[in-house]
């Protein structure tokens, strides 16, 4: 009944008021123009929480972990539905944990503070359901560890690394294999990014040390080694802190990434982009103001997300005041050699709310959530006190006449619901449906994707990237991306690894007298290990195994 959320939703828009409409001018700030927020108030948390991780995970808003008032670890899950919170209990409490999303839908959690008021490490790890609300755990880390972070490969393992007040290290999750230890780092680091660069490699990096110390320019790989990267010694790359942003929220395209950054120099706020492995500044109109027009100063939080649907990545910021701010960068413009451009949107703090040790969750349409928080530095200057409000901040594009705007919006969204009802009513009264003008885009371009890939066997190419088909067809390896994503609803390198298993079974099945070295190094791939678990990925077994079932029969 799909067409019934449209009308509700038009109703909805029609009941508002042209004055609760957000995106009023309020002038600009250093040439940036700034626009007004409103605030909607959420139902409050069945209690207070600060610290915890906060994800949209489905329609359900959900935090997970934290503390609550005293500085006491919070071992649940909340979620939002229907109107209400509910909760479910966690495993293990996982304030300064990591949590990472799943291919599958499911958010891992690891880590955290083993005591009360931020103190220890911890072993267990965990895996949240949200279709289920249930958890599950799945064993222990290679060590304990607490303000670590995780981040998922296109093969479905996860790598895991950082740790707060005890030695760090680098370990891997393979799913149904457990955890184990790969490398010790270059440097010690907590809060670390782990950003993949290709199938099977990440850069892993942090401006924060195991003891809050300084780090620079630093950065290990998961396959390769140490890299030392200049622009980190200029620019402070900042750390995720308690609130851990994941690699997806930070992606732009395949392998592209935005970062949220300060200059060692004066701690002006930027954005570095790392693309394919290569760290550079990203250019805008111009620079994130350090303050608002009145003079109250602005601090950056330690958060950036990317709404790739608008192309868009958003940062935030608190005034001197406590006001909440965001900004609004446009990325699109760098593809075609422009610069990003920028929009501020600012609300007043809402009556007893609080920011600190909290990191805000960007929905779809330029809404803005804060869920909780810890009250340091607003009622008291201790991590003893929380809140269990949660706001809604909404933004819009601006508008020249705002009454106007609201009406035509209003008539739009009413004419959008009746258009869905006559639409479904003719889809109940026709067995075929008329394809969709953009779908039909869509598969074109997916035809395209497979017809270059086939034809010139591009998937024999070690290292091929996306970039290089985006290249033959004249395109942008994100729309590549997202249609590989969207059609087939797996990644570039999984769509490529399908054709280089299925390769490297028809040389086994013509040739059985070639070795697994030359059977893989023949299909494309970079190395054995990433043969043997791709093909058992792809097929249940190993290469042997599926040879010897095959020439068995």
């Amino acid at each position: 009944m799909k067409f019934l959320g449209v009308i509700a939703s038009a109703l909805i828009l029609m009941s508002c008021t042209p004055e609760a409409t957000p995106g009023q001018t309020l002038g600009e700030v250093d040439g940036v123009p700034l626009y007004k927020m409103t605030v909607e108030r959420l139902p409050d948390l069945p209690k207070p929480r600060g610290g915890q991780h906060t994800m949209l995970l489905g329609e359900e808003l959900t935090v997970l972990g934290g503390i609550t008032d005293g500085f006491v670890l919070e071992p649940t899950i909340g979620y939002l539905k229907d109107g209400a919170w509910h909760q479910v209990p966690m495993k293990y409490p996982h304030y300064y944990g990591f949590t990472t999303l799943l291919p599958d839908g499911s958010v891992m959690l690891g880590g955290g503070c083993s005591e009360n008021f931020g103190i220890g490490q911890s072993w267990g790890v965990e895996i949240y359901n949200p279709s289920t609300h249930t958890t599950k755990a799945v064993g222990i880390m290679d060590r304990k560890r607490a303000g670590a972070s995780a981040s998922v490969l296109s093969d479905g393992r996860v790598i895991i690394s950082g740790n707060w007040y005890a030695e760090d290290a680098i370990e891997i999750y393979e799913p149904g294999e457990g955890f184990s230890f790969v490398k010790e780092p270059a440097v010690q680091r907590a809060y670390p990014h782990i950003l993949p660069i290709s199938p099977d490699n990440a850069l892993i990096f942090s401006s924060e040390g195991t003891r809050g110390e300084l780090m620079l320019e630093s950065v290990d790989q998961l396959e390769g080694e140490p890299l030392t990267e200049p622009l980190l010694k200029e620019w402070n790359i900042l750390p995720y802190m308690v609130n851990p942003t994941s690699a997806d929220d930070l992606r732009t395209g395949e392998y592209a990434y935005l970062l949220p950054a300060s200059r060692q120099e004066d701690g002006q706020a930027g954005i570095i982009r790392l693309t394919d492995g290569r760290f550079s500044l990203l250019e805008t109109e111009h620079p994130l103001p350090a303050s608002l027009p009145d003079g109250e100063p602005l601090v950056w939080m330690h958060s950036l997300q990317v709404d790739r649907a608008s192309r868009s990545a958003w940062m935030y910021a608190l005034s001197g005041k406590g006001r909440f701010a965001a900004a609004k960068i446009g990325y699109d413009p760098i593809f075609e050699g422009g610069k990003a451009t920028l929009e501020m949107f600012l609300a007043d703090k809402p009556g007893g709310g609080s920011f600190f040790n909290n990191t805000p969750r960007l929905l779809e349409g330029g809404r803005i959530v804060l869920a909780g928080g810890v009250l340091s530095g607003i009622r008291n200057d201790s991590n003893f006190e929380a809140t269990a409000e949660v706001w809604l901040f909404h933004t819009t594009a601006p508008m020249k006449d705002a009454s106007l705007w609201w009406w035509i919006l209003s008539i739009a969204g009413l004419a959008a619901a009746l258009a869905a009802v006559w639409a479904f009513q003719r889809k109940r009264r026709n067995e075929k449906e008329v394809e969709d003008p953009a779908k039909i885009e869509r598969n074109d371009l997916l035809t395209r994707i497979t017809e270059l890939v086939e034809g010139k066997q591009l998937f024999l190419v070690k290292d091929l990237k996306i970039s290089d088909i985006a290249r033959e067809l004249g395109t942008n390896a994100t729309y590549i991306s997202a249609c590989i994503n969207g059609q087939m609803g797996v990644s570039f390198p999984e769509f490529i690894s399908r054709y280089r298993v299925e390769y490297a079974q028809k040389l086994m099945q013509e040739h059985p007298e070639m070795s697994s070295i030359e059977v893989w190094e023949a299909s494309g791939f970079n190395n054995e290990k990433t043969f043997f678990r791709r093909f058992r990925s792809q097929t249940g077994m190993t290469p042997a195994e599926w040879k010897k079932s095959t020439l068995s029969v």
